[in-house]
Parts: structure tokens; C-alpha cells; sequence
């Protein structure tokens, strides 16, 4: 008898610690969404007549990504361990999601340089010095809905060596 209920608090003990997992999964999530999603918002657009260009304050759109950076790198860790559970359930071949997630994320990497030196090209006639690639006008070149999946793709191609390091 004493075994039995020993069992049945060890279930009950793994299924709420899946429950909160889950929940912080998903509550990770939204704040990486939202702190993607505001940062790709607040960039500045570079205006040529000079009407929009920035002061001395920095680059006031990555404050949404910088300050709950630990939530989001904790939401793509994370995301690891749920891509494991899910590598599990689909009796597909571990080659094929690895060409899949290294594909995708090799296509968003190739658009986003593409997009990161023509925007480059475009804005460097109108400075007195060379801009650098991550600037106040640039921010929507990195903090996007690609770059989000790409992150998504890094981690569900890591997620097949967790048991290995493990």
C-alpha cells in the first residue's frame, strides 16, 4: 500500500513539474515574441532628407531584446528539450531534421546578409563616416520573424546532441 501511494505522488510530482516547464516554455515564449516583435517596431527608418536621424542616446530599439535576454535565451534552451520530446514522437529520420533545421536556417542566414549589405550600400552615401552593420536603422534587419525561426532551427538542430553531453 505504501508503495502505491509513493508511486502515485512520484506521477502527480512529474506531471506538475511538466505542467511548469510547459508554462514557462510558453510564458518565454511570449516575451521572446514581444521582445522581437518591439524591437523590429521601434526601429527608426533611415529617412535620407535627415529629418529622422538619431541623437546621442544609442540604439533606443534594442531595449527590448536587452533586458530580458535572459528569458529569451532561456526560452531557446528550452525549446531544445521540447524539440528532443518531439524528435522522439515522429518516427522520421533523425538526417531528415537535421537537413530540414540546417536548410532553413542556412536560407534565413543568406537572405539576412543579403539584406544586412544592401541596406548597408544604401544608407553609407549619406553618412560622413562608414556605418556599421548594427546601427539604429538596422535593428528590423536582425530582430525579426526570420531571425526568430532561425534561432528555433539552432535549437532544434542542437537538440539532437543533448543526450550526448549529457
Amino acid at each position: 500500500m505504501l508503495k502505491f501511494i509513493y508511486k502515485r505522488a512520484g506521477l502527480l510530482r512529474k506531471s506538475i513539474m511538466r505542467f511548469l516547464f510547459l508554462l514557462s516554455v510558453v510564458i518565454s515564449g511570449i516575451v521572446s515574441v514581444v521582445g522581437f516583435a518591439f524591437t523590429n517596431m521601434t526601429t527608426i527608418s533611415f529617412d535620407p532628407t535627415g529629418g529622422n536621424f538619431v541623437g546621442g542616446n544609442g540604439n533606443p530599439g534594442l531595449m527590448f531584446v536587452m533586458f530580458p535576454m535572459l528569458i529569451i535565451l532561456y526560452f531557446f534552451f528550452a525549446m531544445m528539450f521540447v524539440f528532443e520530446k518531439l524528435h522522439e514522437r515522429f518516427l522520421v529520420k533523425r538526417k531528415l531534421f537535421q537537413a530540414f533545421y540546417s536548410g532553413v536556417f542556412l536560407l534565413i542566414l543568406g537572405m539576412t546578409i543579403y539584406r544586412i549589405v544592401s541596406f548597408r550600400n544604401e544608407i553609407n552615401p549619406y553618412f560622413e563616416y562608414e556605418i556599421s552593420y548594427l546601427n539604429p536603422f538596422s535593428n528590423h534587419l536582425f530582430f525579426n520573424f526570420w531571425t526568430f525561426i532561425a534561432c528555433l532551427c539552432v535549437s532544434g538542430f542542437c537538440s539532437f546532441y543533448l543526450k550526448k553531453r549529457m
